[in-house]
Order: C-alpha cells, then structure tokens, then sequence
C-alpha cells in the first residue's frame, strides 16, 4: 500500500483496522499524522452534532442554530474532503524535501561515481539508466514510503540536482514545488514517477531529460 491508497482509505474510515493500513503507517509518520488529524476532525464534527441547546439563549435567535449547525458540519465536510484529495500530493512535495535535507553530504560530493556504483542503486528498485555516469556524483539507493528508491545527484550546468525515482508514486501529471530553499518538480513516468529538486535554477530540463532516460525493468521483491 501506498501513501495515495493508505489516504484514500483513511478518508473512507478514519478507524479502519486494516492490515495493510496499519503495516503502512508504521513505517510512514506522515499518513499516520494524517490519520490523527482525520480522527480528530472527526471527533470535533462528533461532539458539535451531540452539543444540546443553548436554552438560555431568547427564542428567536435558537432557531437558527440547526441550520448553523448543518452548515458547520458541511464546512467541515468540505474540509475533510479538499484535505482527502489534496493533501497526499503535497505531502509527498514534502517528504521529498525531509529527505533530501537529511542527506545534506549528498549535494558536496564532487567525484563521479562509477558504473558499478550506479547500477547498484538502481538495481534494488528495477531501473535502468541511459544518462551517463560522468554526470552522476552520487547514487544511493534509500528508503523511502515503504519502498527502496535510487537518489542520485547529477551535475547539470545550473549546479548539482537531485533526482529520485519513485516506482511507487503516481502523480496525474507534472507539479512543481518550492519548499525550504529548494525548487523542485515530480513528473509521470512509465511506471511510477521522477522527482528532482535543485536549490536554484530550471529542474523542469532534467525532469523530461530523466523521463527518456530511465529504463523500468520487472521490480524485484524488496524488504526494509
């Protein structure tokens, strides 16, 4: 399960006991924090249809207050929604960001890595690579929302980007993202979806560059 389904199912029911819900929020903080937000907002709408009437209050004014009511409810209907549908895409924009961020060595690396070193990151999430390696400064393969992802870093002529490739996360097309210093844009791919940030300058050239160069072969089982 990913982030976009363990949302999706949260938003159905905040409660779900599910297996693979469960299995995912253990090794996600963000869904699981979306998840007690949604428990929460739940419990709030819970408590306003359950207050009883203000009897102090002159006639009149009281029969408003079903009506305030059903509107109170119905914004925070809307508002449980617009986060159901928007929340998971930004959350990733995020994510990527924390990521990059807690791998801060990654941007001075300086020598190229080698053949050997690239293909070792790209082969725990079956991907291959056409771009050459006398661009690529750095190549891990990390962990991330559930799943082992290659993060390299390649020098273009605007400064050094970094680029991930999520087989895991689907966007519906491309967006872009500015976050904590740094520029970045998650774009469709075959299979999955590529992400690069950069602290300045146009990452949109290297995303359609990454988009032709990246190979999706059959995934091979992965395991934290």
């Amino acid at each position: 399960m990913n982030c976009e389904q363990a949302r999706l199912t949260i938003g159905a029911d905040p409660r779900s006991a599910a297996a693979e819900l469960t299995e995912h929020l253990g090794n996600c903080p963000a869904c699981a924090k979306f998840r007690d937000e949604m428990l929460a907002l739940e419990s709030n709408i819970q408590r306003a249809l359950q207050r009883p009437p203000d009897i102090a209050r002159p006639a009149r004014p009281s029969q408003w207050r079903p009506w305030a009511l059903a509107a109170s409810v119905l914004l925070a209907s809307v508002a449980v929604l617009g986060v159901w549908l928007l929340r998971p895409s930004d959350t990733l924009a995020r994510d990527l960001v924390a990521h990059v961020q807690n791998e801060p060595d990654s941007w001075l690396s300086v020598q190229q890595v080698n053949a050997d070193g690239i293909s070792q990151a790209l082969h725990g999430a079956g991907v291959g690579l056409d771009l050459t390696s006398d661009k690529i400064t750095y190549a891990q393969s990390c962990w991330f929302h559930g799943h082992y992802v290659p993060h390299l870093v390649v020098q273009t002529d605007q400064g050094p980007a970094t680029v991930l490739i999520l087989r895991h996360e689907r966007v519906p097309g491309a967006r872009s993202f500015r976050e904590s210093g740094l520029t970045g844009v998650i774009v469709p791919a075959q299979n999955g979806s590529i992400a690069v940030l950069a602290r300045g300058g146009n990452v949109d050239l290297l995303a359609r560059q990454m988009q032709q160069d990246v190979h999706w072969l059959p995934e091979p089982n992965s395991g934290p």
